[in-house]
């Protein structure tokens, strides 16, 4: 789930790598996904071939994965430094692959394919000095291990609070649980208040009332099948 241009966003994540799903209880009811400023449930790659192109939009991205904390994301995908997936599954260690893409931003002429190709695209979508910028301070925060301070005015408050719930789970009580889960409902996101219910691992030994509160979402029998933003993780 990983594009170049989203070497800081596996999700925007590839954030939003999801399987496709009925989203109904029944062949005919499906739960209602809101569209968010960077993220369409009907379109899977809306955040990664539309929003995340924007130089504007990769900023609030940035900011936002440090408020997150780059390096507690990375580990939670199990990043290594000699193989940078991070980068498009590079089996080279991500400081050499961050400080070529560095070195060969201003370069008139670039040798290697892959670092010739990888500004060539920053130029056409007109992003590459933003990108620069990003790569400077992931290179520092990743390779010299030295934390930044986020600009709290490019932080996205929803995106950093979903990626909260989708991502990190392990400390789970029944009062984080429903809190999550009411706030999926607060922005709309009722499939991704669903699968917290019914679809997601961690939450399977949570002491609610599953059928109760699935009431309280939203249907309609119409626009079948968005992608949940958090989605079914038992698949």
């Amino acid at each position: 789930m990983k594009q170049i241009i989203t070497t800081f966003i596996f999700l925007v994540l590839g954030l939003t790598s999801c399987e496709y799903d009925k989203n109904s209880d029944s062949s005919n009811v499906y739960y209602v996904e809101n569209m968010l400023s960077f993220y369409d449930p009907y379109d899977k790659d809306f955040d990664r071939s539309i929003w995340i192109r924007n130089s504007e939009n990769i900023k609030v991205a940035h900011e936002t994965f440090k408020k997150v904390g780059y390096r507690r994301l990375f580990l939670e995908y199990n990043y290594s430094y000699d193989w940078c997936w991070i980068l498009g599954d590079v089996n080279k260690p991500c400081d050499e692959i961050i400080d070529s893409l560095l070195i060969t931003h201003d370069s008139e002429k670039i040798r290697s394919k892959y670092y010739r190709e990888f500004w060539d695209r920053r130029r056409t979508e007109q992003n590459d000095s933003i990108v620069f910028e990003v790569l400077k301070e992931v290179s520092i925060i990743l390779c010299q291990d030295i934390a930044i301070p986020y600009n709290v005015d490019h932080v996205n408050d929803t995106l950093f609070k979903l990626i909260e719930i989708r991502e990190f789970e392990d400390s789970l009580t029944d009062a984080k649980a429903l809190e999550n889960f009411n706030y999926l409902k607060s922005i709309g996101l009722y499939k991704s208040a669903y699968n917290l219910l019914f679809e997601r691992y961690r939450y399977y030994d949570v002491e609610w009332n599953q059928e109760e509160l699935k009431i309280s979402l939203n249907s309609d029998t119409t626009n079948c099948c968005p992608w949940a933003f958090i989605e079914d993780s038992t698949k």
